[in-house]
């Protein structure tokens, strides 16, 4: 059951005590945090393509191409990674330094100068944009690399260059977002490991079935509580409750730091963000999430698939902005094969949340 129980809440904690910076000469609306990334379907290619850039720190960033071996075409699998250095404190770009992996030669020195061209043209680019909210903007642009006028969709919600997709001029998306994250730790290997999920598969088969004779019973914690059953056990810590090894339900209260007492819409867009974040291993399907906001909740749902298990989970946030002005958090995820074989069961208990 390895990532069912990620922790958000302390991946919220820290977000706010890291503030990080932007690309040279970018302003964002929401800063990049050290370790996350994003990746692109990229279809100017004739082979299936994906690009991925991963911010280090402010002068340190990684810019990937991966392709899988195509037999029909008698193609072989292409894997270059570039690292990059550049000058923080310059308004344009300006490379300081660059290493190369996985380069062989030949063709490979292309795809190196269109990932130069890449990390060039988003940074001057998203340097225009200027975004001020979490609201999407369409801007249209010339771009020689995808062909001339295209539509460039900007979104806070995607890192670095807050580039979510670009269209071109008949609506085809030739560059898409297929999953964003932020690497955990130095030993994370989840962006040189990523290979590209834009749809991800069907959930391993599970047996499971909820016991009809389970009596109702009332989770509570602080403010919060929720209908579960007493298939449903308590674990070794408050707020946390778990239904055998096939789901995993959480609640807790997160405080706004006092640096953003006057930002709470910021903050609001910053956790909504990571909620929505790969973690180790896990990715998320980025054409699966979902974002509903009301007056005082918002309710993320994000899909994860663990390439190395098979395992997809279903995964259900829901942040709700209380009258002290704390917020009460609850996070529910189950196994995507049986909750779509008990869609009413767990939407049941979603809907039974309450927060006084």
């Amino acid at each position: 059951m390895r990532n069912l129980k990620r922790n958000i809440l302390a991946g919220v904690v820290a977000l706010f005590s890291v503030f990080a910076h932007a690309v040279p000469g970018m302003i964002q609306y929401i800063p990049d945090n050290s370790g996350e990334y994003v990746y692109y379907s990229d279809k100017s290619f004739t082979r299936q393509s994906i690009v991925g850039f991963l911010y280090y720190d402010d002068s340190t960033y990684a810019v990937r191409y991966y392709a899988p071996a195509d037999s029909k075409n008698k193609l072989v699998a292409k894997d270059i990674t570039l690292y990059f250095s550049v000058d923080p404190e310059a308004n344009h770009l300006e490379l300081t330094g660059e290493t190369i992996v996985g380069a062989v030669g030949g063709e490979d020195t292309d795809i190196i100068n269109y990932l130069h061209d890449l990390f060039y043209e988003f940074t001057a680019r998203a340097q225009k944009a200027f975004l001020e909210s979490n609201e999407k903007i369409e801007s249209r642009q010339d771009f020689a690399q995808f062909g001339g006028t295209v539509t460039i969709v900007f979104n806070t919600m995607v890192p670095i260059f807050n580039i979510e997709e670009i269209r071109t001029g008949d609506g085809t998306k030739v560059f898409s977002t297929i999953t964003v994250g932020q690497l955990v730790s130095s030993d994370d290997k989840s962006f040189t490991d990523y290979k590209g999920v834009e749809t991800a598969p069907k959930d391993l088969k599970r047996k499971f079935q909820t016991k009809s004779g389970a009596k109702s019973m009332d989770a509570k914690y602080q403010n919060q509580s929720v209908k579960l059953s007493t298939q449903w056990t308590q674990a070794n810590m408050d707020g946390v409750w778990l239904m055998d090894d096939y789901a995993y339900l959480s609640m807790a209260t997160v405080s706004i730091p006092d640096s953003m007492k006057n930002s709470t819409q910021l903050f609001e867009d910053m956790t909504v963000r990571m909620i929505g974040e790969s973690t180790s291993g896990s990715y998320t399907v980025w054409k699966q999430k979902t974002v509903s906001r009301s007056k005082n909740v918002t309710v993320v749902t994000n899909l994860y698939y663990q390439p190395d298990t098979g395992d997809v989970t279903r995964d259900f946030s829901v942040l709700t902005k209380c009258a002290d002005g704390t917020y009460a958090f609850l996070k529910l995820t189950v196994f995507d094969g049986i909750y779509m074989q008990n869609r009413s069961y767990f939407d049941g208990i979603l809907k039974s949340y309450r927060v006084k």
